[in-house]
């Protein structure tokens, strides 16, 4: 999947936070897909691997739970 580039603005407080974490993006993305797990806007919920690569889970259909992209929300739900 392409990376798309957005800019946010955040106040002193959480640029403080974000400075603490060690992949800013890699996070907003897992907040995303966890939101689109809960709302509405679960249609944009994407997984991290093709349809071909999700071979874990009972049923054999599921992303790598240790995916270099982070676990896949629509697979596995909220972490």
């Amino acid at each position: 999947m392409a990376q798309v580039n957005k800019t946010i603005s955040l106040d002193e407080h959480t640029a403080q936070i974000a400075d603490r974490l060690p992949n800013f993006s890699r996070f907003v993305r897992q907040c995303l897909l966890e939101l689109g797990q809960k709302t509405e806007v679960s249609r944009y919920a994407a997984h991290v691997a093709p349809a071909e690569a999700r071979i874990w889970g009972e049923n054999k259909d599921k992303c790598n739970p240790a995916h270099q992209k982070g676990q896949c929300a629509t697979c596995w739900g909220s972490f």
